[in-house]
């Protein structure tokens, strides 16, 4: 709806222009853009999972999406203001992954009758379900620590990972009566993310010492991973029965189990930039112009982490922990640019290039994930930066 809009607008201007002046330093300009932009943060910087088969969502990839770039300007021969909006929505992808190995949630990796001698697969970061299989004593005496708790081989990991960008500018400048241009603007940038792992497979546990499980002589208590357990790891019961989940042999088995990890960041930048703009070749039928923006802005980032384990099939318990976190620090964000524009006639242009917009000091999703330290505790991480690049293609009306 918005783009028929400005799309209509521009083509009314086109038709009804009437004999306005030829096009030069003064008077409006408007400008649509079609933008096709890509960015370079393809997936996680750490493992969601460590082992034999390491997944960190490193198949992800943006390829270029479609967008749009409004602008307005208006000129005098000693200054132009000018203002333009830029939105490209879901840089989104998504991968996954089958575990040929077992998945242990506790400290027994090496337990020859848990992986059979074999590098077993671990959760990356602090996860609550490893502190919950750790566990010596909870207060219901369950001792998590004879056993160890896992997925069996053939569980299935997925990670998926989207982005929006949203860009508003207004700068105020030297006039075109120059061939070069240079000012000062305010800008407001929004950057919004969330990524999410998951992996899902049949639950089981087995005795460290002896690997005995239901039915045999020397089986120690438990069987499963205890309500009590994951509790005490600091994850809330929200839904099904508060009974934890059970090993593929006891009477309430088997049990699927999966861990969600759900991401989200939020940057609001604001603040001031150097504009820079000039003519490198202007015309009777073409133009080529280029562009630089350099600022220091204010970054409001928040980020919170949603962490669920859930049962399906024998057992419904459904248990989570949440984070949150804000910050209020500095960022960067820089660009560069350059356009042809083919004159159709005096007041109506047609337009290409290719530009990049480097940001540095903000918090991206998935980092967000690893934030989460021993004891339930988290901070945000904004130390992230974004290298968003491609082309445009527009129209221009002058009058």
């Amino acid at each position: 709806m918005q783009r028929s809009l400005v799309l209509g607008c521009l083509i009314a201007l086109v038709v009804t222009g009437g004999e306005p002046d030829s096009a030069s330093a003064q008077g409006m300009r408007g400008r649509l853009d079609w933008m096709f932009l890509t960015r370079d943060n393809d997936g996680a910087t750490q493992p969601f999972i460590n082992g034999p088969d390491a997944f960190n969502g490193s198949g992800i990839n943006f390829d270029y999406e479609s967008g749009y770039r409004v602008m307005l300007g208006f000129g005098t021969p000693t200054f132009e203001v000018e203002g333009q909006f830029t939105r490209v929505d879901e840089w989104r992808d998504s991968t996954f992954a089958t575990l040929s190995q077992e998945l242990v949630f506790d400290d027994s990796v090496n337990n020859p009758f848990i992986v059979g001698g074999t590098p077993g697969n671990t959760l990356g970061g602090n996860r609550a379900i490893v502190a919950a299989a750790m566990t010596p004593l909870t207060a219901m005496l369950d001792n998590e620590t004879l056993e160890g708790e896992f997925l069996i081989p053939g569980a299935v990991a997925t990670y998926a990972y989207q982005s929006d960008y949203y860009d508003l500018e207004v700068n105020l400048t030297t006039s075109r009566v120059n061939w070069f241009r240079v000012g000062l603007g305010y800008r407001h940038v929004r950057l919004n993310e969330l990524s999410g792992f998951g992996v899902s497979g049949l639950f089981d546990a087995l005795d460290v010492d002896d690997g005995q499980t239901v039915g045999g002589m020397s089986n120690d208590p438990n069987d499963g991973l205890s309500h009590s357990a994951l509790t005490e790891a600091g994850l809330r019961h929200i839904a099904g029965g508060a009974d934890g989940f059970n090993n593929l042999a006891s009477g309430g088995g088997p049990d699927t189990v999966a861990l969600a990890l759900n991401s989200f960041a939020n940057n609001r930048l604001n603040g001031f930039q150097g504009t820079f703009d000039a003519n490198l070749a202007d015309t009777e039928y073409f133009l080529v112009d280029l562009f630089a923006r350099l600022g220091v802005f204010h970054n409001q980032s928040t980020a919170q982490v949603v962490e669920m384990v859930s049962g399906s099939g024998n057992d419904n318990s459904v248990y989570a922990r949440t984070f949150q976190d804000s910050q209020n620090d500095f960022a960067m964000v820089t660009g560069a640019g350059v356009r042809l524009a083919l004159k159709l006639n005096d007041f109506v242009r047609l337009h290409t290039g290719y530009e990049f917009i480097y940001i540095d000091g903000v918090a991206l999703a998935p980092d967000q994930a690893f934030r989460v330290g021993p004891g339930n505790t988290f901070s945000i991480d904004n130390n992230g930066s974004v290298l968003i690049h491609g082309s445009r293609a527009g129209i221009e009306v002058v009058w």
